[in-house]
């Protein structure tokens, strides 16, 4: 006969077990997020001042890892080894289950890792993939955040940047710039050449090393097409853009100011015949 004391010391048993359990997962979880997360971020960030990427990311996957270690750890604790033992195909099945439906997530996790360990992708590169392009802001376990260059933050899955290729056009210390200019056949081009040239010389930014040239790319039908190319310094910190824009004025002003024709207008040729009758007067 089951008798109210039997039954307040099996339920008190069980509460027991679940409070270890709790306490266990808590102050497990508790310690890897308050004191070892600390610890290995100053460690890291001290070797690696100039990788915030592999600083953040460590610092995720280490409470994330004492959150996996505390569950076994609670339960080995609260005495739940041998329900768990026994209720073998159970917890296989689970396994399994989660396995499939987030197969997705631990994609994008294991995509994670290879983005941090990938010493030429960091928070702050100036990424393209795709039809798409921003600076990379941060990387999460899940999730790559990107800001546009219109000022909009895109949630990028970390599969979709590990298998795609991805350009990082200013990864290193210097970015060429390229600009059109359509001249007309009587311009001097020698000239014309001096003229770019010294446009690209009054700008601090644009680098002396590779020198700025002018080359001759295309004889038109009604023009002749000239490429500047010229070296941006330090691309990580300029703005691209404006310094991109600023050339091109400064060589459309300084070559109309040299009496130089720019895009001549393209000339048509014409053919038919054309009847003129005059009626006479009332």
């Amino acid at each position: 006969m089951v008798t109210l004391g039997s039954l307040l010391s099996q339920y008190s048993e069980w509460f027991e077990s679940a409070a270890l359990f709790c306490g266990t997962l808590l102050a497990v979880s508790l310690l890897g997020h308050l004191v070892v997360r600390p610890m290995v971020s100053r460690v890291v960030a001290a070797r690696n001042r100039n990788n915030p990427t592999l600083v953040n990311a460590l610092e995720q996957y280490t409470t994330v890892l004492f959150v996996v270690a505390a569950i076994p750890l609670a339960t080995a604790a609260a005495g739940f080894g041998g329900l768990v033992a026994g209720s073998t195909m159970i917890v296989a099945a689970g396994t399994l289950a989660v396995g499939v439906a987030g197969q997705d997530v631990i994609g994008n996790l294991v995509s994670g890792l290879f983005l941090v360990a990938d010493p030429d992708f960091n928070v702050g590169d100036y990424i393209e993939w795709n039809d798409e392009a921003g600076t990379v802001e941060r990387i999460d376990l899940r999730v790559t955040r990107v800001r546009t260059p219109a000022d909009e933050v895109l949630t990028v899955p970390n599969t979709q940047l590990s298998t795609n290729a991805i350009r990082n056009p200013f990864s290193r210390g210097k970015y060429r710039l390229t600009e059109r200019v359509l001249v007309g056949y009587d311009t001097d081009l020698d000239a014309a050449t001096e003229v770019i040239l010294d446009a690209a010389s009054d700008d601090d930014r644009l680098a002396s090393e590779p020198a700025p040239a002018v080359h001759v790319t295309s004889l038109g039908e009604n023009a002749i097409e000239l490429s500047a190319r010229v070296w941006v310094d330090d691309p990580r910190s300029a703005n691209v853009a404006n310094v991109d824009s600023a050339f091109a004025r400064r060589v459309k002003r300084r070559l109309q100011a040299a009496d130089v024709s720019l895009a001549p207008a393209s000339q048509q040729a014409v053919s038919g015949t054309l009847d003129v009758s005059m009626e006479g007067e009332r």
